[in-house]
């Protein structure tokens, strides 16, 4: 082949491949690429303060909807007919009945909404310590372990919400490299989740509407050691505010406010950057990028052909 047909070739490769790059994003487009925090088999967990009833959700229970604003709700709907109060299990008025979670991950943040019959501040006049029992922590698992092996090696994620909890976390926000540890104590609860379980099918119940659950996972479930009661952080580094969202935030976001039957939606974000500046986080091809890498592909395979005939 010619000199000249090889430069003839290296220009219209450098014109097609320049073309190409409008479609590819380049420069601080390309530094922004969508990030996803919360993969298949990250598990969220809730329990209030004295384990009268938790929850769980698990991320692996279907596809991941790529971070938008656009991008769907996911659920967790708990047992109605689990929360212990007093000799009580379940019904409207059992103040420590937690219906569901839901989450949704937008490009920048993490969006979380806790349903019960606990209001914010928990719920006053009980046999606390402080007279005082209201929600735990909630605790993010980005890792294959299960619970406590992530908290033994500081491996957790977590968020304080409630302003008032007995949380060893010094204010109200998202904590990384967390351990965990029990409040049940102080605020006169059950001592395990094996107890909890046990109080829920023995205590006054109608069998088989009261039979304890965790949400996305059985209340037998061997993520969580049954033999625990870990429902508070115990340390951790803080890296981010929350914000409350309002039930106007909330249908701004999609979220059906009657999606649970509990009486009060706990909402809040957070940014997640703090996480995903810590590799917890997985890019999101773009779709114009895979199009593009294909398409470079298929006009340098074109053209080696081409040279090849010549």
């Amino acid at each position: 082949m010619s000199n000249r047909n090889t430069l003839l070739i290296s220009a219209k490769l450098i014109s097609l491949i320049a073309a190409i790059g409008l479609i590819l994003p380049t420069g601080e487009a390309a530094k922004a690429a969508t990030l996803r925090a919360l993969n298949e088999g990250s598990v969220l967990s809730i329990f209030e303060e004295c384990l009268n009833d938790g929850g769980a959700l698990d991320t692996g229970k279907k596809p991941r909807p790529k971070p938008s604003d656009d991008a769907p709700w996911d659920h967790s709907q708990d047992s109605p007919n689990d929360g212990v109060d007093g000799d009580i299990i379940g019904g409207k008025d059992n103040r420590y009945e937690l219906y569901g979670m839901s989450i949704k991950e937008t490009v920048d943040s993490i969006l979380v909404v806790l349903n019960g019959n606990m209001p914010l501040t928990g719920v006053e006049g009980t046999g606390a310590d402080d007279g005082n029992t209201g929600w735990g922590d909630l605790f993010i698992n980005l890792t294959d372990q299960d619970f406590t092996t992530a908290s033994d090696a500081g491996d957790l994620f977590a968020v304080r919400f409630s302003p008032n909890s007995d949380s060893g976390a010094p204010e109200v926000g998202l904590y990384a490299n967390v351990t965990a540890k029990s409040v049940t104590g102080e605020n006169n609860g059950f001592s395990s989740i094996e107890a909890y379980n046990n109080a829920v099918v023995t205590r006054d119940c109608i069998p088989g509407l009261c039979e304890p659950s965790f949400g996305d996972l059985p209340a037998t479930t061997t993520y969580f050691d049954q033999g625990q009661s870990l429902n508070s952080i115990a340390s951790g580094e803080f890296i981010a505010d929350i914000i409350y969202l309002s039930d106007s935030d909330l249908i701004t976001a999609g979220y059906d406010l009657n999606q649970f039957d509990g009486n009060h939606n706990i909402a809040f974000k957070f940014d997640k950057s703090g996480i995903c500046e810590r590799d917890y986080c997985e890019s999101v091809p773009e779709p114009g990028t895979v199009f593009g890498l294909a398409t470079v592909g298929l006009i340098f395979a074109s053209q080696i052909s081409k040279r090849r005939r010549m």
